[in-house]
């Protein structure tokens, strides 16, 4: 009976702990994978079991590894064993990530195994992970065997040595089983009775806050608490021992745990212990407070923006239009010598002025919809005249030999539209088409009516935008 709760306990631990957990032979053969450290590698278990662990590797680490092994063999000088350090993963997808690799070496039997612990340095909080509970199916199959052996006819002599097997394998199970829990990343793996006494604990946390293990056995948990926290854990984990599944933070001493919670089953299927996984996750609520101090800030410069924005609208709008009215006066001018120069620069100056007249157009558009100002104005007018002349007005910044070709699979399109909005866009994407392309490189405005729907296509040849 005490080989089925050992082995339902490591199971327990190995199959749901957040980090993930490999096994591997002396040889590098991976003999035992957890579903975390499958889903951080993006591969299948049945893809990984029986595959050299250089397939999680990157270059050039991949096709050293199994000379690690060998140079490990022969000199018994360890590199990384029982020291903790940053390394690259591979995923099946291709992509690399950081990870903080435990690895602890087992001799069972006379063979070495090799127990990898592995914590996604890239992830900013550790993913809520359900503990599966295997206990009574396993005591189930310890009764099974039980009865067995009940049955048979068996000599003393064997049954003494069955007996002593089955001892031999529990002491193995209880080593892999201390090995993994004084291995956890930043946690402690935790056993409570019905009165939430200690009966096991152990782990790195207890290591890092300088507690013995051994002077937590057969104390109550709950008074280790501060009040706030003990009143959540007690709450929690009385639930626990009605048969549920529990996940809660504490705070102590100005450290934020999430605590992860499954009961424990007899032979009877009675509820007689608790599992507790304690995971610190301390730096991921200090990114917390960081990002929303981030976000307030960035709330702040957003809200001075807008007073800018309001600012500059009303100051540029009428020495703008001035300008405007200017430049059409000099036009008329056009009958001295110097009348083509004068025209050059009265062009160049029409130009600069719609350009700046855009981006304050965009300005405005963004500052009415930060307020919630924007209101339609719907008209029946011609699509396919209307952008023919905003494309007109946009041709006089376009960069030496730059064209816009005009196509339209109709004459006439009658559209219900609100002018100001789509002259808006249309002057936003031609002006970005010109200026993200070289020159005399051509642009493609294509207006293309479907039934009901009306579809106007603008292409350039610019750099375009990277993938990422």
């Amino acid at each position: 009976m005490l080989l089925a709760k050992e082995e339902g306990l490591l199971n327990a631990v190995i199959e749901n702990a957040v980090d993930g957990v490999i096994i591997i032979d002396s040889l590098g053969i991976i003999q035992l994978i957890n579903p975390s450290a499958c889903k951080l590698f993006g591969y299948k278990k049945s893809e990984l079991v029986n595959c050299n662990i250089n397939v999680l590797m990157p270059s050039p680490h991949k096709a050293k590894h199994d000379e690690y092994i060998n140079k490990y063999h022969h000199t018994k000088q360890a590199s990384i064993i029982g020291i903790g350090r940053e390394v690259e993963g591979l995923k099946k997808s291709g992509d690399t990530f950081p990870f903080w690799l435990s690895i602890s070496e087992i001799h069972l039997k006379g063979q070495s195994w090799f127990t990898g612990f592995i914590h996604d340095l890239t992830e900013k909080k550790a993913s809520d992970l359900k503990l599966i509970n295997y206990a009574s199916n396993l005591e189930k199959e310890v009764n099974a065997r039980t009865s067995q052996l009940d049955k048979s006819n068996k000599k003393l002599k064997d049954e003494i040595l069955q007996r002593k097997l089955i001892e031999e394998e529990l002491l193995a199970s209880q080593s892999l089983y201390k090995a993994i829990a004084r291995n956890f990343p930043n946690g402690v793996i935790n056993v409570f009775d019905r009165n939430l006494n200690y009966i096991f604990a152990d782990g790195r946390g207890l290591t890092d806050a300088s507690i013995r293990p051994s002077d937590l056995v057969g104390s109550n948990f709950i008074k280790r608490l501060n009040p706030i926290a003990a009143q959540t854990a007690e709450t929690e984990l009385r639930k626990v021992l009605e048969g549920e599944q529990r996940v809660f933070e504490i705070c102590e001493n100005n450290n934020y745990f999430i605590m992860r919670a499954v009961p424990l089953h007899n032979v009877k299927g009675e509820i007689h212990q608790i599992l507790l996984v304690e995971t610190n996750i301390t730096p991921q609520k200090q990114a917390e407070e960081e990002i929303f101090k981030s976000l307030q800030k960035e709330k702040e410069l957003n809200e001075m923006k807008s007073r800018f924005v309001s600012m500059a609208s009303h100051e540029f709008r009428t020495p703008l239009s001035t300008i405007l009215s200017s430049a059409a006066l000099i036009a008329k001018y056009n009958t001295t010598e110097l009348d083509p120069n004068r025209q050059k620069h009265i062009e160049r100056i029409k130009s600069n002025v719609n350009n700046l007249n855009m981006i304050l157009q965009d300005f405005l558009s963004l500052e009415k919809l930060d307020e919630g100002l924007i209101t339609s104005n719907v008209a029946t007018f011609d699509c396919v005249q209307f952008v023919k002349e905003a494309i007109e007005e946009i041709e006089g910044i376009l960069k030496p030999n730059q064209h816009i070709i005009f196509n339209s699979n109709k004459s006439t399109i009658t559209v219900k539209l609100d002018k100001h909005l789509l002259r808006n866009i249309l002057n936003n994407l031609l002006s970005n088409a010109s200026k993200y392309s070289d020159n005399a490189k051509d642009i493609t405005v294509n207006i293309i009516q479907e039934e009901k729907k009306l579809f106007i296509h603008i292409k350039d040849q610019g750099v375009g935008i990277p993938p990422k």
